[in-house]
C-alpha cells in the first residue's frame, strides 16, 4: 500500500519527510508529504479545494490512501469534529479514501514531543526543567504555543521554521513523539503503525 500525505506548511513538508521516511509499516510506503495552501481557519470546503490538486498528484503516484494533516491552532471545536467536517468536504469533491488528522495545536507541538533531541543539540538548545515539565509525560499537545516554548530554550538566534524543524525531525524517534503527543499517535494509527493499531488515546 502507498499512503500520500498532504500538509499545510511548506517548511513542514520538507521537515516531516525526514521523519515519515523512518516510520516503518509492513507492506506500506509513506510517500513524501506535499504542501497545499490550506488555511486552518477557512471553511471545510475551501480547505478541501486547496488540497485537491495535491490529491490528484499523489493518486497519479499510486497512492491508495490520502492523509491530510492540518493545524488545529485556536479552534475550540474538538479535533474529531473538525476532521469530520473537512472529510465530508473531501467526499463532496469525490476524493475517496481521504482521512484528516488534526495536529494539536500545530506542527511545532510534534517537534517538542521528543525532548531527547534537544539534549543532543546542545549548541542550539538549552533544555530547562520547565520545558520538560510542559511536554512530559504526554502533554505536548497541551502546549498553547509550542513555537514560543522552543524560543525559550534556543541559544542566541530564534527558532527557524525551515532550518530548525528539519534538524529536529532528522533526529526524532517516532516512539518518543508518540509517548507525548496524542495527535501524533492518531496520525500513526491512521497510517497503520502497529503500536497504535487498536487505540491512540493512550501512549
Amino acid at each position: 500500500m502507498k499512503i500520500g500525505i498532504i500538509v499545510d506548511g511548506d517548511a513542514e513538508s520538507q521537515a516531516l519527510k525526514l521523519l515519515t521516511r523512518r516510520v516503518e509499516i509492513k507492506d506500506t510506503q509513506l510517500l513524501d508529504p506535499l504542501y497545499a495552501n490550506m488555511q486552518p481557519k477557512d471553511a471545510p470546503g475551501q480547505i478541501a479545494r486547496a488540497a485537491k490538486r495535491q490529491i490528484d498528484i499523489l493518486i497519479a503516484k499510486g497512492a491508495d490512501k490520502i492523509i491530510v494533516l492540518i493545524d488545529r491552532e485556536d479552534n475550540r471545536k474538538c479535533a474529531d469534529e473538525i476532521a469530520g467536517e473537512i472529510e465530508t468536504a473531501f467526499d463532496r469533491l469525490g476524493c475517496a479514501n481521504t482521512t484528516v488528522v488534526i495536529k494539536n495545536r500545530k506542527f511545532e507541538n510534534w517537534l517538542i514531543a521528543d525532548v531527547g533531541v534537544f539534549r543532543k543539540l546542545k549548541a542550539r538548545y538549552k533544555v530547562t526543567k520547565s520545558f520538560e515539565t510542559a511536554v512530559v509525560p504526554n502533554k505536548a499537545d497541551s502546549v498553547a504555543d509550542a513555537e514560543a516554548l522552543l524560543n525559550q530554550i534556543v541559544v542566541k538566534v530564534v527558532y527557524h521554521k525551515r532550518r530548525d524543524a528539519a534538524q529536529i525531525t532528522g533526529l526524532q524517534k517516532v516512539a518518543e513523539i508518540g509517548k507525548n503527543s496524542r495527535s501524533f499517535r492518531r496520525f500513526l494509527r491512521v497510517v497503520g503503525y502497529s503500536t497504535y493499531t487498536n487505540q491512540s488515546k493512550n501512549p
